[in-house]
């Protein structure tokens, strides 16, 4: 069988190529992140790909979509260290053919190609549960994307907008921005309680701050103020998102004062672990916004972490 291999570690890429060979099957490629991985399998057209969830940049879980336009008879196989029930079933929904976990064995891949081989593909899940707090949170973006035009020099996209489930640490990780970043951080208390951040490359702080300073609003110069109008951008993104959600319920929320992290993915999961439960899994919204000037792109990403019985309580008024 001809197979593509995509993980973010030329190790496990090298030890799966090992394994593929020995039981007789035909390395056709391999890749080590998600743009590759949409490459190779359009060059390659494989007959399984063999495909890791957490890698940087384009997810796993975005590849195998991305895969499944493509072709939706593609036969995809997970291969995560990460074994949680919601996930997996999500992982089914969205067309994977089988998962294996990190460690692995020799025989877990014959098992899983066999069951790969005569399982039929399923649809591409269009109506799950999460569209609910998907369409929400886009609604808000959207809207908050026109605003923000209208007071700074630039363009602004609101590039798409995810649901899934994962802890803090996975979540931020998935989120790909490297070791540079800063984010802005609000915690929501009273009547509904969870935490948002938006993450932006530390490369990108002072030109997405001159945008404000040129535009019709802002009029001064210096770079003294650029982490204040950092603080100010994300405080009113995140309230764009936050907002709907809160009043879907007909509930009250009081924010806290945004914060400013910078560090990399670890400091920005301690900060926001300080607020909630590190070991617990969250309804994570995942939205990528770019910003476009003389040329010029900067990126951001926002981080929703809700509660499950919050999410939960949207989705169920959402089938009222």
């Amino acid at each position: 069988m001809k197979v593509l291999i995509v993980d973010d570690s030329a190790d496990i890429r090298s030890l799966i190529r090992v394994i593929m060979e020995s039981k007789g099957h035909t390395v056709a490629g391999e890749a080590g992140d998600g743009p590759g991985a949409l490459k190779a399998f359009r060059e390659l057209r494989p007959e399984m790909v063999l495909l890791d969830i957490i890698m940087p940049g384009m997810s796993g879980i975005e590849v195998l979509e991305e895969i499944r336009e493509m072709d939706p008879d593609a036969r995809v196989i997970m291969v995560t260290a990460v074994e949680q029930d919601r996930l997996n079933r999500r992982l089914m929904l969205l067309g994977a053919s089988g998962i294996i976990y990190k460690p692995f064995h020799h025989g877990d891949f014959e098992k899983a190609f066999q069951a790969a081989l005569h399982r039929k593909p399923l649809k591409i899940a269009r109506q799950e549960p999460e569209e609910t707090i998907t369409r929400l949170a886009a609604g808000g973006l959207s809207r908050c994307m026109l605003r923000t035009a209208d007071v700074s020099s630039w363009a602004w996209e609101l590039c798409g907008v995810k649901v899934f489930s994962a802890t803090i640490a996975e979540a931020v990780k998935l989120a790909g921005f490297g070791p540079g970043v800063a984010a802005v951080q609000v915690n929501l208390r009273q009547g509904v309680s969870f935490s948002a951040a938006m993450v932006f490359r530390s490369v990108d702080i002072k030109f997405i701050s001159s945008c404000f300073l040129d535009g019709p609003v802002y009029r001064v110069s210096g770079t003294e103020l650029e982490e204040a109008l950092l603080l100010e951008i994300g405080n009113v993104l995140l309230n764009a998102v936050t907002g709907p959600l809160v009043n879907a319920l007909k509930k009250t929320a009081i924010p806290s004062v945004p914060m400013l992290v910078k560090g990399g993915p670890g400091a920005i999961a301690a900060s926001l672990s300080a607020c909630l439960a590190p070991e617990l899994e969250f309804r994570v919204i995942s939205a990528s916004i770019a910003m476009r000037r003389d040329g010029r792109l900067a990126t951001a990403g926002v981080l929703c972490f809700l509660p499950e019985n919050f999410a939960a309580r949207l989705e169920l008024q959402a089938a009222e």
